[in-house]
């Protein structure tokens, strides 16, 4: 779109703002001068500052009715009240300081510029006029002594203040003459500025015109290029489904092999390792103490070593079970941070990880199967823990918004790198030296089973946060 040129829209508004700066200027130049007088009056007493106070006055509620007028949309009376209240201002003024020969006169042309550049174009010679007259009558009234002078000068020779009147009188018919000069070729400039926009908006609109005619054309364009995105988009729908296809099937073949080996496997392994587990705490309480421990040290060690693996291996066995046996939630109404606590006390929490609890105690009671969840708890807890070997904090905070109950678990660990972050939920799939990948794919389950979802966000070095969303009673 071309962008035209903002221009004043009439001769009211451009006399209007006229007016408007005139008076404020005369409001300042008064409050100036005021201060200008008290400060003298500061350092003479005798100087005669409420004379100039009431003239400062004056002329201030000149200017300020006159902008008060302008704002109300009155620009016409607004200048006739400026032009004819200054003009009866410096009559008054004039005979009080210094006389119509001192230096005060030359106010007249205010008011004349005022008539000639805002009112109308021919009005400043009327102002001149006006202010001719009232400039002769005041000399007469200031000669008879009727207005008392404030300030005096000493009288110049007669022909002297003849020729100073009549030079005044002369330079007031000259300013009007200039004021009017300047106000007709402002408007002869504001006429060739219109006539420039008018000639400007034509051309804008017929290139407007030649844009919309582009526009066609590149509409045209577009619809071609949507029939080719189109076209596109299917392909990769397509592409898309047979990925997700291809998918599922890995899927359903993991899964499919994770149940023949946790129900083929599992509860043939479990029995064996509970009879060693058994033999070990046996041979481990006989001979602490005994001689053989001290002669043997790493007896005891080695011990350890095999207890440890025996609990991994469980661990594996558990999550292969686990997997396999996920069902149906058997929801009851349930606190969510007692959920919490209860799976805090399961787990053993090493002295150097400080762990922060966030819970907020105005939670509402949901449905959910606590056991399950309560799994799920712990194997992201584990995982936390896991990820802080050295030390960190441990951060569960719990919360709600319209349609979800929130448990966020937050640790200081390695993190995630990006490329595995959206794999870590698949079966088989893991980042640790020991494990078969199945306590984060357990948690997914039961938590889609639930209704609900379960979000990760990680920074490689900073820390990982898991997001359970349950949802309330009712969503």
């Amino acid at each position: 779109m071309v962008m035209g040129l903002d221009f004043p829209q009439n001769e009211f508004m451009r006399r209007a703002d006229s007016i408007g700066i005139i008076a404020i200027g005369a409001f300042i130049s008064q409050l100036i001068s005021q201060i200008v007088v008290i400060i003298l009056w500061l350092f003479n007493s005798e100087f005669p500052v409420i004379s100039f106070t009431a003239v400062a006055v004056s002329a201030i509620f000149i200017s300020l009715i006159s902008y008060w007028l302008v704002k109300i949309n009155k620009v016409k009376i607004a200048g006739y009240f400026l032009t004819i209240g200054y003009i009866i201002y410096t009559a008054i003024v004039t005979p009080i300081f210094w006389g119509f020969t001192g230096p005060l006169p030359i106010i007249y042309f205010f008011p004349i510029i005022i008539a000639g550049m805002v009112i109308k174009l021919k009005a400043g010679f009327l102002t001149a006029t006006l202010a001719t007259l009232v400039y002769l009558i005041m000399i007469l009234v200031e000669q008879t002594g009727i207005i008392p002078q404030v300030i005096t000068i000493p009288e110049p020779e007669p022909i002297i203040s003849h020729v100073t009147v009549a030079v005044r009188i002369i330079f007031f018919y000259l300013v009007a003459f200039l004021s009017w000069f300047a106000a007709y070729n402002l408007n002869k400039a504001m006429q060739r500025v219109q006539l420039n926009a008018q000639e400007l908006r034509i051309a804008n609109e017929e290139l407007q015109i030649s844009e919309e005619k582009l526009r066609a054309s590149n509409e045209e364009l577009q619809v071609i290029e949507e029939e080719i995105r189109a076209t596109n988009e299917e392909l990769q729908v397509s592409n898309e489904e047979l990925r997700e296809t291809q998918d599922q099937l890995i899927r359903s073949e993991k899964l499919a092999a994770i149940g023949q080996l946790a129900g083929g496997v599992g509860h043939e392994l479990r029995n064996p390792l509970g009879a060693i587990k058994n033999a070990i705490y046996y041979v481990k309480r006989k001979i602490t103490g005994s001689e053989l421990s001290q002669k043997e040290p790493k007896l005891i060690e080695f011990l350890d070593i095999v207890d440890s693996e025996i609990n991994s291996s469980n661990k594996i066995i558990n999550d292969l079970l686990g997997f396999s046996r996920v069902g149906k939630p058997a929801v009851s109404p349930s606190k969510i941070n007692r959920v919490i606590e209860d799976a805090l006390s399961h787990l053993v929490i090493p002295e150097n990880i400080e762990v922060i609890k966030k819970l907020n105690v105005d939670l509402p009671i949901i449905d959910i199967d606590t056991e399950q969840i309560q799994q799920v708890l712990v194997n992201i807890i584990m995982n936390a823990l896991q990820a802080m070997p050295e030390k960190g904090n441990l951060t569960i905070s719990s919360g709600k918004n319209s349609k979800f109950l929130e448990v966020e678990i937050s640790d200081t660990g390695c993190g995630i790198p990006e490329e595995a972050a959206g794999k870590i939920f698949d079966p088989l799939y893991t980042m640790k030296a020991k494990g078969i990948g199945l306590g984060l794919a357990v948690c997914k389950s039961i938590i889609d089973r639930h209704q609900g979802y379960i979000e990760v966000e990680s920074q490689v070095g900073k820390g990982t946060t898991f997001t359970i969303k349950l949802p309330l009673q009712g969503q």
